[in-house]
């Protein structure tokens, strides 16, 4: 979907700018990395497994309604989110930290636009070429026979 195109650049220049600055600016945390690092390489597989997982999931039963689309847009959002905090965690900074808490309303934004326009290849693009064979969530009282 190419309205998303600007959630991943800017997840790429966010997380990886404050990574860069963050360890320039020496922000980092109190902990040794020999306990950082490792850690954040566990927290970032984590994600990066919790997501393939999630991809196999619906590619096998795929979602047909509006509450599966978004319970698998949700589950990723949660897998890129522990992945930018093994990122975080990996680099010891504070600034990364907080850029992935920043970044988690944009990835629900995207979310939310990705299913908006899914619904809207599923039903209303159908519906502006043949009215008759669509199903609608909502219609008046008294015209469901008509």
């Amino acid at each position: 979907m190419p309205q998303a195109n600007w959630v991943i650049i800017l997840h790429t220049i966010v997380l990886w700018g404050s990574v860069f600055a963050g360890l320039t600016a020496g922000w980092r945390l109190p902990v040794s990395y020999a306990l950082l690092a490792p850690l954040g390489i566990i927290v970032w597989v984590s994600g990066f497994l919790y997501n393939l997982q999630n991809i196999q999931r619906f590619r096998r039963r795929p979602a047909l309604s509006r509450e599966d689309l978004a319970r698998k847009g949700y589950r990723r959002i949660v897998g890129r989110t522990a992945m930018n905090l093994g990122v975080g965690l990996a680099s010891g900074s504070w600034l990364t930290l907080i850029a992935a808490a920043l970044l988690i309303p944009f990835y629900v934004m995207a979310a939310n636009q990705r299913r908006q326009y899914l619904d809207y290849l599923r039903s209303g693009m159908l519906s502006d070429v043949f009215p008759d064979r669509t199903s609608r969530r909502w219609q008046r009282p008294g015209t469901w026979m008509q």
